[in-house]
């Protein structure tokens, strides 16, 4: 079964089987009558259906391969360090199971799942270094295609939250802004903010509040609901 599998993806590969064939054939005819004319039938016979198996073979896989009509998309993942990824959360625009395989991940999709643009979206994230990362492929006459998901860091998270002083009131017109970036937000009449905490869900940001003397900070998960407790410094 691996050598049939290895067969046929070599064949689906050939981006003109039936050139192939056809040069097989025209060259095996001329083998054929060099031989026939030096009398040796035996030889000539064998070496022409030698060269139009041999020829005929890559149009044949190819026309099986693609009878059977499924894609094997291989699916690689990488860190922005460029190694590999062991462990990630795949997702695919087809549906179905990605499952994992020798150097990364395989995606089955039969031809008739398959988009009509051919377009499949991939993407894959690792929620515990907070990477995340996006790949398109479209499936078109190869059948086992590579997708190449680069996984980057993961700044989409928002922090939203309220500023209060010690008596729990709200408090307008603080500015609000996460330690290492240029963003400040001010709060509204009900002491509320959002902005921007350039990082992933769930990562830890350092948030600080000001207005006039009273200023705090507090160290909150990205994407969660905070609240900001100021004092006269």
């Amino acid at each position: 079964m691996e050598e049939q599998a290895l067969v046929l993806k070599i064949a689906s590969h050939v981006p003109h089987p039936l050139a192939v064939a056809a040069v097989a054939l025209f060259i095996a005819a001329s083998v054929f009558v060099l031989v026939l004319r030096a009398k040796r039938h035996v030889m000539a016979s064998i070496a022409a259906t030698a060269i139009i198996v041999l020829g005929v073979t890559p149009f044949a896989a190819s026309a099986f391969l693609q009878a059977r009509g499924v894609y094997h998309i291989q699916v690689v993942v990488l860190r922005p360090d460029q190694s590999p990824a062991d462990i990630a959360q795949l997702k695919a625009s087809t549906g179905g199971e990605l499952k994992m395989v020798a150097g990364g991940w395989q995606l089955d999709v039969p031809l008739q799942t398959r988009p009509d643009d051919g377009k499949v979206t991939l993407s894959a994230t690792v929620k515990d270094e907070f990477l995340k990362g996006g790949s398109t492929l479209v499936l078109s006459q190869d059948y086992y295609p590579t997708a190449t998901i680069q996984l980057v860091a993961d700044t989409s998270a928002m922090l939203r939250g309220v500023v209060v002083d010690e008596d729990l009131r709200a408090v307008a017109g603080a500015k609000v802004s996460i330690v290492g970036q240029s963003e400040v937000a001010v709060t509204d009449q009900e002491g509320d903010f959002v902005l921007p905490a350039h990082a992933g869900k769930g990562q830890k940001v350092e948030v600080r509040a000001q207005k006039g003397p009273w200023s705090g900070s507090l160290s909150a998960p990205a994407g969660k609901v905070v609240e900001v407790i100021i004092s006269r410094e």
